[in-house]
């Protein structure tokens, strides 16, 4: 028996760490004892441990994912360390240079021969662990999900996609229905599926797979009743108990679990009088576990009485996106026989707008409602080519008479073997990439739907979106506030007032220069010079009285 520390670095992420859970699964198989930890674990921890496996993300996570790595190398035989996951893969060399690790796993464990182990088990079909989940603190937003993959590998092989790296060969993998079978008898039924196939319409089975998912109750009927709670936290205690892992967190959360179930039976007085008697009793108690067993049919009556069963639909959302080009009469209406919500499809080049629009209508047509967008910038495009994109989306989202929920999602570009996000497309520049990054973090990273709120962010032409770009970031940050107190309008004005050249020059300073420094020592042209004022506006200041509009206004014609 070993004891195997599983880790994901201290980056933020939406998606719990998939291989992570599968490895899980594949030393619980054996008997193993299994933690998971979520950055940096104690000395204590980590010593403890005969194995560690470090997964990693993206690229540009490369620092932190290192600092990681070497805070577990200080106090372990770098033989017991294996690294894998998408950064891994993609800088295997970078990894094994910096680390001194030599355990890089590349692409999927295919085999735990990889690992050193003889039995040959293909860990990349083991069912996910999710008891590994609550080791941490951390909540994975999308985490109580199912996740599966259908399909593995994508035959377009884009020159920007590192699938055609990770997963170089496009296949058919094991069984959904399976998959979610297996899931629902260890730890209850998730609400929603996330289909993780990176080109699902490749799949010579696309018919099979969507039948597969309808047999599992995602019809689009309100057919889904959230579990008993209090059945699944003792479950997961029973599971901790049995294999060796601390289970005092899932105690007290079970504890809190029936105190808030009791306040909210106040208007039951008799019932709750009953409930919180036991659940005193047990607080007391030197053995919760064991008390929480002895009263566990009483307690789950209760609350499997007394809980909410408001029925919900399910949703499938095909996450790495759906092909528009593939898209079809036939298969647009196999996908309309699932409730999927949103159905994304990627606008990556201004080229593919015309089979993107027509995969868009096709999906509205056959009453696809729930729609988003993945729109590549950055690349080989113009930052006219995304305001063009963004602009076409909304035209489509509302001009058909119909209800659509629709967002699009702008994703900025960067080489993958890049190890930050610094990079700077062709036709790009450091403010205008700034600036973009200010106008959707506003929103969460989305862009929504409606064309008032669009203008508004974005512009009306492509003149505007140009203008908007070379703006002050905190003027768009705080739009409302500049423009209510008519710092917008005075920008604009000088901004109008410039030459082409003046414009250029800038631009460059914004893009090179810290501006309080190129303001007192730079030489630049005089409504250069004055403009360069207004980048040094911080809202802040105007909160405490330190400026105001005047005050600004005053400072720049004195120059």
């Amino acid at each position: 028996m070993e004891r195997i520390l599983l880790v994901e670095p201290e980056y933020k992420n939406k998606f719990p760490p998939l291989g992570l859970m599968k490895i899980a699964t594949y030393h619980r198989n054996k008997g193993d004892i299994v933690e998971f930890c979520k950055g940096e674990a104690s000395y204590t921890k980590i010593i403890s441990s005969d194995r560690v496996y470090i997964t990693t993300l993206f690229t540009f996570h490369y620092d932190i994912t290192v600092k990681c790595i070497l805070h577990y190398a200080k106090y372990l035989n770098r033989d017991s360390i294996f690294i894998g996951g998408i950064a891994a893969t993609l800088m295997a060399s970078d990894f094994k240079r910096d680390t001194g690790i030599n355990n890089i796993i590349e692409r999927q464990l295919f085999s735990s021969r990889t690992l050193g182990y003889e039995d040959n088990v293909n860990i990349d079909s083991l069912p996910l662990d999710y008891d590994i989940l609550d080791d941490t603190f951390y909540r994975y937003p999308a985490g109580d999900n199912y996740f599966v993959h259908t399909t593995r590998g994508c035959p377009r092989g884009c020159e920007f996609c590192a699938v055609r790296i990770l997963e170089p060969k496009f296949e058919t993998t094991n069984n959904i229905v399976n998959q979610v079978r297996r899931v629902d008898k260890i730890y209850g039924k998730k609400r929603n599926l996330f289909v993780m196939d990176n080109n699902i319409l490749c799949s010579p089975k696309l018919g099979e797979i969507i039948e597969d998912i309808r047999s599992l109750d995602f019809t689009g009927e309100a057919n889904y009743i959230w579990p008993n709670q209090f059945e699944q936290m003792l479950g997961k205690i029973k599971r901790r108990k049995k294999f060796g892992m601390d289970y005092s967190k899932q105690l007290f959360d079970t504890i809190d679990l029936l105190e808030i179930f009791a306040n909210r039976i106040k208007r039951y007085p008799k019932v709750r009088d009953e409930l919180d008697e036991v659940i005193n009793f047990i607080k007391k108690s030197d053995n919760i576990d064991e008390e929480l067993e002895t009263h566990s049919e009483f307690l789950s009556a209760v609350i499997e009485k007394y809980r909410s069963k408001t029925k919900m639909v399910r949703y499938v959302d095909f996450n790495q996106g759906i092909d528009a080009r593939l898209i079809n009469k036939r298969n647009i209406k196999m996908f309309s026989t699932i409730p999927i919500r949103p159905f994304r499809l990627a606008c990556d080049r201004i080229e593919d707008t015309n089979k993107f629009n027509r995969a868009t209508k096709l999906a509205i047509e056959n009453n696809i409602r729930h729609l988003s967008n993945y729109i590549l910038y950055n690349w080989k495009d113009k930052p006219e080519d995304l305001w063009i994109r963004l602009n076409n989306v909304v035209s489509l989202y509302s001009k058909n008479g119909t209800y659509i929920d629709g967002f699009s999602f702008p994703m900025k570009y960067a080489p993958i073997n890049e190890k930050d996000r610094s990079y700077i497309g062709q036709y790009w520049n450091k403010k205008y990439l700034g600036a973009v990054n200010v106008i959707i973090n506003v929103t969460n990273g989305v862009v929504a739907k409606e064309r008032d709120f669009f203008i508004e962010a974005f512009g009306s032409n492509v003149e505007e979106f140009l203008e908007i770009l070379s703006m002050p970031d905190e003027l768009i940050r705080f739009r409302f506030f500049f423009k209510a107190n008519g710092l917008i309008d005075y920008w604009k004005t000088l901004f109008r007032s410039l030459a082409e050249e003046e414009k250029t020059h800038l631009l460059d300073v914004l893009c090179k220069h810290k501006l309080n420094e190129s303001i007192k020592t730079d030489e630049h042209p005089k409504r250069v010079k004055k403009m360069l004022v207004l980048y040094t506006i911080n809202k802040s200041q105007f909160d405490r009285g330190e400026r105001s509009y005047q005050s600004v206004v005053n400072e720049v014609e004195s120059i």
